[in-house]
């Protein structure tokens, strides 16, 4: 993690920016994907310090709590940082790793995503295949959701998740009315095991357009911005002998990042310098090149990173989002 945050706030390159029209599956059409929730693993005794750092200190809403099918003394809770992203921190077993497990992929048509897959060349997952592959859509209770898996080469789990009348995430975003800090999920990071794998299914399978992507200094690691959305997006790096293939990180965007700053120390972080890892510390903010984004980092209370960005007119994030064809 330590080598992988540094090299996100280091100095790198540009090799090119490589925006371009979105894919014919993206946008208003059916089986358009969106970046919705991601998943945090926990052992027992973590929960409730992992609940109340989500919920008091970065202040994000206790959407809903329910019991996993298979674990009833288990608890997942839904945890809403905007109208319509989540964090869904779940207890994980004594065998269980802690960290980053998953991603939801919104999607208003999840049969219609299964079939675009499939028609692009994805394959459904099997005994033999268990990577690099799709499983069909499934009603998934009691959250009530119809959801399908996509396992990426490097085992990344996605669900693209259609939140169907009467599900509980469906009734928290129709009840959303927070109106205080202007915070988002805008990106998910990702170290992947064989990067050109990896673009290869990225990019011919799930059609997600390149953004644009950049280089470290060495022009050994290529970093690359996917577009699921106009303004949701996936970072991809390759994995290294520190930084195992898997989620990394996440971007979440504020309007205010100074003031986001303070209220995060008011409400209990520390402050740490900028290539600071401790946890539950807020970083000293800074400028991350060469994507033009202001930034600062927050460690949760098991060392997991969340990025918050502020963009500026100059970020390629915000460019990309501009230059978006698709809705």
């Amino acid at each position: 993690m330590r080598r992988s945050a540094l090299f996100v706030l280091g100095a790198v390159i540009i090799v090119g920016i490589l925006v371009r029209q979105p894919s014919s599956a993206q946008g208003n059409k059916k089986g358009a994907l969106w970046l919705s929730v991601v998943g945090i693993g926990v052992k027992h005794d973590d929960y409730q310090t992992s609940l109340n750092f989500y919920t008091k200190v970065m202040g994000f809403r206790s959407a809903f709590s329910f019991s996993p099918p298979n674990n009833a003394n288990a608890t997942n809770t839904y945890i809403e940082i905007s109208r319509d992203t989540f964090v869904e921190l779940g207890e994980v077993g004594p065998n269980g790793r802690p960290g980053f497990s998953h991603i939801h992929l919104g999607t208003d048509d999840a049969d219609a995503v299964v079939a675009r897959l499939q028609g692009a060349g994805g394959k459904l997952c099997s005994d033999t295949l268990k990577t690099g592959c799709l499983r069909n859509t499934r009603l998934v209770e009691p959250t009530h959701e119809r959801s399908a898996t996509i396992i990426d080469p490097s085992g990344i789990l996605y669900e693209p998740t259609q939140f169907i009348a009467n599900s509980m995430a469906k009734k928290a975003v129709d009840s959303w009315t927070n109106k205080g800090d202007a915070l988002r999920l805008m990106v998910v990071g990702i170290a992947v095991s064989d990067y050109p794998e990896s673009e290869n299914f990225y990019e011919k399978v799930l059609g997600f357009p390149i953004a644009f992507k950049f280089s470290s200094p060495d022009g050994k690691r290529t970093t690359k911005y996917y577009q699921i959305s106009r303004d949701t997006f996936l970072e991809m790096q390759s994995a290294t002998a520190d930084v195992p293939p898997g989620i990394t990180h996440v971007h979440i965007q504020t309007q205010d990042l100074n003031a986001t700053i303070a209220r995060l120390q008011q409400s209990g972080l520390a402050s740490s310098p900028r290539n600071s890892t401790a946890p539950n510390t807020v970083t000293e903010p800074g400028m991350v090149q060469p994507s033009n984004v202001r930034s600062a980092n927050v460690f949760d209370p098991i060392g997991l990173r969340l990025e918050l960005n502020e963009l500026i007119p100059e970020s390629l994030t915000k460019k990309a989002m501009d230059s978006w064809k698709g809705n």
